[in-house]
């Protein structure tokens, strides 16, 4: 099945704006969190301010990487609220549309966890705390359901996960902060707490001008449209600049 979400940063704006006023009178009746929603709302107002910036001819290289950011995180939480609210039941086969969504499809094929791992490399752009993560599955692995099937494009993406270690490691306080620093140096990504759904093979990662110096650890892994998992890839770190 082809993937629900939009390709164009203009569609997707459009989309998660048309579910906040939608849940306005719905979210509650479909059980979603008001966390969620509010968070929806402050993705889709970030996101049209930055894209309004680099849609302009004096957009700066900074903001074109905070857009991608901006746009990456309302894409994050859009999928989570889908995965985990947005079903049938609730929803009737008249609410889809409302939402921009395609019709569920009847006819269900098996699809089973995907198969093979994800590795990550990771470079230096230039830009001032800023890291570059290449995607790329390990040598003679490919995403492949446990079934036995391929995977379409649209039928699978990567989980990366990150997390960041100060030197010497966290403090109790710090590891407990909302940033959950590490102590020590993790052993799988089981061990990193922050996550990113994406589709692309490389993606941005800002990072605040106070972490300059600490490491940076990183591990992914293939993720379907069920929220199946793969293996794990091995845990690559950077410092960041």
């Amino acid at each position: 099945m082809a993937d629900w979400y939009p390709n164009s940063r203009d569609e997707q704006l459009h989309m998660v704006k048309t579910w906040n006023t939608v849940f306005v009178a719905r979210g509650q009746e479909w059980g979603i969190p008001p966390a969620h929603i509010t968070q929806l709302v402050t993705d889709a107002q970030a996101a049209e301010a930055i894209l309004d910036k680099v849609k302009s001819g004096e957009r700066t290289a900074a903001e074109v990487v905070q857009c991608n950011m901006i746009f990456k995180d309302m894409e994050t939480e859009a999928r989570f609220v889908k995965k985990h609210y947005l079903l049938t039941p609730p929803l009737t086969l008249a609410d889809f549309p409302l939402l921009l969504l395609p019709l569920p499809d009847e006819i269900h094929t098996p699809v089973g966890p995907p198969t093979g791992q994800q590795s990550l490399t990771v470079t230096y752009p230039g830009g001032p705390h800023l890291l570059m993560v290449h995607l790329a599955p390990l040598p003679g692995t490919e995403p492949v359901s446990s079934y036995g099937t391929h995977y379409s494009r649209g039928d699978y993406g990567y989980a990366l996960y990150r997390g960041i270690m100060p030197q010497g490691g966290a403090t109790l306080e710090q590891a407990a902060g909302v940033k959950r620093y590490l102590m020590k140096e993790p052993l799988s990504g089981d061990e990193l707490l922050h996550y990113r759904f994406t589709r692309r093979k490389k993606e941005a990662v800002d990072f605040d001008a106070g972490e300059s110096g600490m490491t940076a650890y990183f591990c992914a892994r293939y993720e379907n449209q069920k929220g199946q998992y793969g293996a794990w890839g091995p845990v690559v770190s950077a410092v960041i600049p």
